[in-house]
């Protein structure tokens, strides 16, 4: 069984510890306002080392462009808490700024922050994702589960039911070889979407629709 993503145009690619960045559909002004908040610890930084940010917009994301007046450690805040979003820099290097990968959660509008580990000020951002307001959503299949896929529907059972991660009341909709069906994301975020395949090539994309917003397609192909 082989099974490849072929993945939409403006995609990146983590290779090793760095990130692959295709062509800019836009980018936005800078972001210069300075933080006026105080240090969220005693002992913090009292200053932030956030210089400047730049946001870039992508299909299926944002880029911030951070530059750093010095040696830090930093993490994007949203509603005041830190949350996942890939960096493809340990900060150690003033001279060059570092990337934040951000995905949206069904807003057309942030205001987000970034601040240090330690409890710098935070440096305010404010974020208009355009198209990458709702994020792509991916099967959450293991490879042992992918193993047990394959041999299933090389023994002729087509049938089957695919766990997707989405953002919580997101309909999925993957459309397998010309047929769509969909499901709706329970409060963890995890859609059971019926599938049926056949022997042979599979052509499958996904989208996910939340507040009337959809994303950008994820398409690959499965091979039986």
């Amino acid at each position: 069984m082989n099974r490849s993503r072929l993945l939409v145009a403006g995609a990146t690619a983590l290779v090793g510890a760095g990130l692959v960045l295709a062509p800019v559909a836009a980018q936005a002004a800078p972001v210069t306002t300075a933080s006026s908040s105080t240090p969220g610890q005693p002992g913090a930084e009292t200053t932030s080392p956030v210089t400047n940010v730049t946001v870039r917009h992508f299909p299926e994301y944002v880029i911030l462009d951070v530059d750093v007046d010095r040696v830090t450690d930093l993490q994007v805040l949203r509603n005041g808490e830190a949350f996942d979003a890939p960096s493809t820099s340990d900060w150690q290097s003033p001279s060059r700024p570092g990337h934040f990968v951000v995905k949206g959660v069904g807003l057309d509008e942030e205001d987000l922050g970034i601040s240090t580990v330690g409890g710098a000020p935070v440096y305010p951002v404010h974020v208009d994702f355009g198209q990458a307001a709702v994020p792509q959503s991916f099967d959450r299949l293991t490879e042992r589960q992918i193993d047990r896929l394959a041999r299933a529907v090389e023994s002729g059972r087509f049938d089957h039911v695919i766990e997707y991660g989405a953002l919580p009341g997101a309909t999925v909709s993957v459309t397998t070889n010309g047929v769509t069906t969909s499901a709706v994301a329970d409060r963890y975020g995890i859609a059971k979407v019926a599938v049926h395949f056949r022997p042979g090539f599979n052509e499958q994309s996904s989208v996910q629709t939340i507040n009337g917003k959809t994303s950008v397609p994820f398409t690959g192909n499965w091979q039986f």
